[in-house]
């Protein structure tokens, strides 16, 4: 049996063929601070990288990763401060922790829809990364796994995300708006604190809990679109509604403070989430449907709570019409 080789490319321009004990793997800190590898190539066949597998290895600028790759290690490329881009293939479910901690000259990452979890700093500190689109499949963007990105211009969460762990986006301070899916039931401590450049936020679950350093120092919001069920988690055994008093001020007053009153949108009624992006127009149809009891329905609709059906008199059978 043949075997399996990793190709590498040298700073001094040489090639040098290195073969696996394991065929299917690439070992634990196989190439860990070697600096002078520019350029890597793993073959066809290989299913893990493992922990530390390229670790510190500060001049690597292209890896190519095989579709055959399901698992990238803990702290596999952590370091690699030269790296420009990674394609992770589609087979890989986990992005480990701090795979990827440390890519600083990293541009572009393409992370597949069968990723489910996004772990602790998997890319902490990758101060060059412009855009990340986070695929529907994931579900919990881990602590600090982009805390540091400060060219991420935009970020695109997965609209099957149920928890933003603590830090995850802290210091990306290049992005300007961010609409949390309405999914998302938990954003931990510091989860998008000071991200600077942030001016606009939108969180439509009403059974969202979040945390009042949730954005501390992000001193540029001028809008936030938020439900008025959603909960504030302030020291252990004390929560309020966001609207509710604590401490002498509203609660939403101790999560966005730079924000003023009037630019708190609250949805009221159907209509008003529509017009103002709380809910797409398919949505908003069926809504008013089970409301009026006109239109089309649509059998499967949950039941409404109320903070969704007060103040809808007035609402009319073209308010919504296709």
């Amino acid at each position: 049996m043949v075997a399996a080789v990793v190709v590498l490319t040298l700073d001094d321009g040489r090639t040098e063929e290195v073969a696996l004990e394991q065929s299917d793997t690439v070992g634990i800190s196989l190439f860990e601070d070697r600096n002078d590898i520019v350029a890597a190539r793993i073959p066809e066949g290989v299913t893990m990288i493992g922990d530390g597998a390229f670790e510190d290895c500060s001049s690597l600028v292209s890896v190519v990763i095989p579709e055959s790759v399901t698992t990238i290690g803990r702290r596999a490329f952590d370091g690699c401060s030269s790296l420009v881009s990674v394609v992770i293939p589609d087979g890989v479910t986990t992005i480990e922790l701090r795979a990827f901690e440390y890519c600083s000259s990293l541009v572009s990452v393409v992370i597949p829809d069968g990723v489910t979890t996004i772990e602790q700093s998997a890319f902490y500190g990758c101060s060059s990364l412009v855009s990340v689109v986070i695929p529907d499949g994931v579900t919990t963007i881990g602590r600090y796994a982009f805390t540091g990105c400060s060219s991420l211009v935009s970020v695109t969460l997965s609209q099957g995300l149920t928890a933003i762990r603590a830090g995850a986006f802290e210091g990306c301070s290049s992005f300007a708006s961010v609409t949390i899916p309405e999914s998302v039931t938990t954003i931990e401590w510091s989860a998008f604190a000071n991200c600077s450049s942030l001016t606009r936020v939108s969180i439509v679950n009403p059974t969202a809990q979040i945390r009042p350093t949730s954005f501390f120092g992000c001193d540029s919001i001028d809008r936030v679109d938020i439900h008025d069920n959603v909960t504030v988690l302030f020291d252990p055994g004390v929560s309020k509604k966001i609207r509710e008093i604590y401490q002498e001020q509203p609660a939403w007053w101790h999560v966005f403070p730079d924000c003023p009153a009037a630019n708190i949108r609250w949805p009221t009624s159907v209509r008003e989430r529509y017009e103002a992006g709380f809910v797409d127009r398919a949505t908003a149809i069926s809504i008013m449907a089970a409301l009026t009891g006109r239109g089309q329905r649509n059998s499967n609709l949950p039941r409404l709570p109320m903070e969704m059906v007060r103040n809808v008199a007035g609402l009319r059978a073209g308010d919504f019409a296709v």
